[in-house]
């Protein structure tokens, strides 16, 4: 892969989290709140992140809550709602990451990654499952899917049924560690999402390109037999 784009962008949390004020203040924004969904998924994808640069904004200094039980009362934003990096991977590639709450409406793919060859799109990195495509030639190429377990809907979002297994991470943590195996949700890989993200904000004030100083492997592949084991364990 060479290149490719990811989008997180939405309105924000105002008109339906109850108490959406920390979700403004330092340590909050899009990026350290979505952005490890799919920066971990790039990094299970492409490997470790080189270096990032950044550029981000805060449009809105006050915001005003419309949910319930605060409707009416105002926020002070404290740190960027509006961020957007350039990430370079150690093998070459290069992403482009947007991340806002200053969006009403937009049509941008979750995420996409370029080739040689062609195109793949992928689903939303916040969710588990969702259809994979690789586009070559102008036409959709067929994939062989695995009937993985964890693409099945187990939650219903809204009007959506979507597929969630969160905990899983947490069990394969536990199991990884009883065989002596290197665990999927590492710490090595955990710290360094963090310095990705981290340096994302840092670089917006900076202006400056910012150099990662950890470094990771890609995990293995969770096949389906693996994800069932999971299951059986966790659910």
């Amino acid at each position: 892969m060479y290149s490719g784009t990811c989008h997180v962008m939405s309105a924000g949390m105002e008109s339906w989290h109850p108490n959406p004020d920390f979700f403004f203040k330092a340590g909050g924004g899009p990026i350290l709140d979505l952005g490890p969904y799919y920066i971990a998924n790039l990094i299970q994808l492409l490997g470790p992140v080189e270096s990032v640069i950044a550029k981000t904004s805060i449009p809105r200094k006050q915001r005003k809550i419309t949910s319930q039980p605060r409707s009416g009362d105002m926020i002070e934003v404290e740190t960027p709602t509006t961020i957007h990096a350039i990430l370079s991977f150690k093998n070459g590639a290069m992403i482009t990451l947007g991340a806002s709450w200053d969006v009403q409406v937009h049509q941008h793919s979750h995420m996409e990654l370029y080739g040689s060859k062609g195109s793949m799109y992928l689903p939303d990195p916040n969710f588990f499952g969702g259809k994979v495509s690789l586009i070559q030639e102008g036409r959709e190429m067929p994939l062989k899917l695995w009937d993985h377990p964890f693409g099945v809907p187990n939650q219903i979002h809204g009007e959506l049924a979507k597929a969630n297994y969160r905990a899983a991470g947490l069990a394969e943590m536990g199991m990884a560690i009883h065989m002596g195996r290197d665990h999927m949700c590492s710490l090595d890989r955990a710290l360094h999402g963090v310095e990705v993200m981290t340096a994302i904000l840092a670089s917006g004030e900076s202006g400056q390109s910012i150099k990662m100083t950890t470094h990771c492997d890609r995990p293995r592949a969770l096949d389906p037999e693996a994800a069932k084991a999971l299951l059986a364990a966790c659910f």
